[in-house]
């Protein structure tokens, strides 16, 4: 398909759209779609970044976006089910619960894979621990990447099979946790975009059931691997052992009205982790600044964030395609939700970029996609229009 000639005039028009206020977010969405179209490219030949560009350009209000400014904020927390049998938990999860304050004093020493992602694509990196349990040996964190919440849940989140995870209280702490320092990053960087990561033996699980609680999916269709795959494939027995877990904790809290109501459900089989990044989602889209969202558990969160606030739709910029099958029903409920609001304009992309077979979690899908973004801004601000190539004289 060749692409459209749009007049100088006509260009104009649509850079009046980006930038008048009384504009709705779809509407600017189109406008910028309409602009690239004009472009001198087959229309619609550059696929997602198209529509990152129209995204990044609704948002900012501009025909020239940005994506300079990044920064990735991982939130931190334990999970009671994944506790040893012999402490009160379930033990869901092939990795010990201790090895999740491990990976957070490799990110506060600047060598886990966030660490070497974020610098080599120049993102800030700030990693937040609201609800790590305590380790053997006390480590005070740097404070130059890795810092404590001002409020947190002291020893993580209890055992959902059991009782709740946490309180309502709890819920609403982390997610106020969330906002608070996704509002001091943005303001301290001047971020053109966010990316959210989790660090949380067992936060596989707890995702697996908020949206099987949430939505009322099969558990069995939500429900993979996690953390115990290897190269030679999916351990059937953690697999196994995953959904008997998930499903015993459903039919604890069956009494409670779960299905569509995300506070309650976060409450019940959620973590202090997901919350934050719930909370940070919607920070973000009151501040108009995108979110290159991440893989399973980050999905996750964006679902809830979206079910609470069915605005934050169109921040979400789809990174990374995981290898849990329950990421793709989450996307599948945050597409329906965006329709349902009248939020998809058209050409918008609720799909995964990146198909790479990721599955590191720390927000490493998200940050090895800004390269991308950028190059979606770049193409919205500096590729020639077809007129303005026709225009070109000859040997010149």
């Amino acid at each position: 398909m060749c692409p459209t000639k749009v007049s100088g005039e006509e260009l104009s028009s649509l850079a009046t759209t980006m930038s008048d206020p009384k504009q709705s977010f779809t509407a600017k969405y189109d406008a910028a779609r309409l602009y690239i179209d004009s472009l001198a490219k087959p229309v619609g030949s550059l696929g997602t970044l198209e529509d990152w560009g129209a995204r990044m350009a609704a948002l900012q209000q501009t025909t020239n976006p940005k994506a300079d400014s990044a920064a990735c904020l991982i939130f931190a927390a334990d999970h009671g089910v994944a506790k040893d049998t012999s402490e009160g938990g379930m033990n869901c999860s092939a990795y010990p619960q201790a090895v999740s304050r491990k990976v957070l004093e490799a990110l506060d020493h600047g060598i886990a894979g966030a660490s070497v992602l974020s610098k080599c694509n120049n993102v800030q990196l700030r990693v937040i621990d609201v609800g790590l349990a305590d380790g053997l040996v006390n480590y005070e964190w740097s404070g130059n990447v890795v810092r404590n919440a001002t409020s947190r849940i002291k020893g993580g989140t209890a055992n959902f099979c059991k009782g709740n995870a946490m309180t309502v209280e709890e819920v609403h702490m982390c997610l106020a946790v969330g906002r608070a320092e996704t509002s001091k990053i943005i303001d301290e960087m001047e971020l053109d975009v966010i990316m959210f990561g989790e660090v949380g033996i067992g936060n596989t699980t707890s995702a697996s059931a908020l949206i099987a609680a949430l939505i009322g999916a099969n558990v069995t269709a939500v429900c993979g691997s996690g953390a115990s795959i290897t190269r030679d494939g999916i351990n059937d027995e953690i697999v196994a052992r995953k959904n008997d877990i998930i499903n015993e904790a459903l039919q604890f809290h069956s009494s409670l009205q779960l299905l569509g109501n995300p506070i309650e459900a976060l409450s019940a089989v959620g973590g202090a982790e997901i919350c934050s990044v719930v909370g940070g989602m919607m920070e973000a889209s009151k501040r108009d600044v995108a979110i290159l969202v991440d893989g399973y558990i980050v999905t996750t969160a964006a679902m809830i964030a979206c079910m609470i606030d069915p605005m934050v739709c169109r921040v979400l910029l789809f990174s990374s395609k995981s290898t849990e099958k329950g990421q793709m029903i989450a996307i599948e409920s945050i597409s329906e939700m965006a329709a349902a609001n009248c939020i998809l304009g058209d050409g918008f992309i609720v799909k995964p970029a990146l198909d790479m077979g990721l599955r590191m979690g720390e927000a490493s899908g998200c940050i090895t996609s800004v390269p991308l973004l950028r190059s979606a801004c770049a193409i919205v601000s500096n590729l020639a229009t077809l007129n303005d190539v026709l225009s070109l004289e000859t040997g010149k």
